[in-house]
């Protein structure tokens, strides 16, 4: 890592340690440069704004998110537990990445709109793990999916709640439970005809 990224690096996790918490009105540039460190200068050579430094972080962490589904799902074998680990550990990063799920909607009216296209390329990226599992499993036979990326949507749609209700701490306890039987639900519309005869 080149001595730039580096120091783009520690701003980020100083400013990442701040979001998360003091929340994104109450955490000033001021704040951010203390925390990390550096000379204001060095703050305002990578980003303009408190706004691209909380876009930044959100990014990074939904990026690393992305990267550890990936990382879950390659180590199965079968669909089905590919489906489950991308689930599990997407909701498991949801809980430890505080910045991406729990900001307001007014800080979201604030920054998002700047970001648009950013949000819709993870977007996709995360759809794209979904729907490479769907392929797979149509390739084994163990699936029958005529649409895989209607199919993945609605995969993801369907888990949506879950992945809310975890950033809020409101599903902490029954998580797997919840999560095991929303697939078993899943799982049944998408198993091969001769599977579920």
């Amino acid at each position: 890592m080149s001595d730039a990224s580096a120091k783009r690096e520690v701003i980020l996790d100083a400013a990442a340690g701040l979001f998360a918490r003091f929340g994104f009105r109450k955490t000033s540039v001021a704040d951010i440069i203390r925390g990390a460190g550096v000379a204001r200068a060095t703050v305002y050579k990578y980003f303009a704004t408190k706004e691209d430094i909380f876009h930044a972080v959100i990014q990074r962490e939904m990026q690393d998110m992305l990267c550890r589904v990936r990382e879950e799902v390659e180590k199965e074998s079968t669909t089905r537990d590919r489906l489950r680990a991308a689930v599990l550990t997407h909701t498991t990063e949801i809980r430890k990445k505080v910045n991406v799920y729990r900001v307001t909607t007014e800080v979201l009216s604030d920054v998002i709109p700047r970001s648009e296209k950013e949000v819709e390329r993870l977007v996709e990226e995360a759809l794209s793990v979904y729907a490479w599992i769907l392929t797979e499993g149509v390739k084994a036979g163990e699936v029958v999916v005529d649409d895989v990326e209607t199919t993945a949507w609605s995969i993801i749609l369907a888990f949506k709640g879950i992945f809310m209700m975890t950033a809020t701490g409101q599903i902490e306890e029954r998580m797997t439970g919840v999560i095991d039987t929303l697939l078993d639900i899943i799982w049944n519309g998408l198993k091969s005809r001769e599977e579920a005869a």
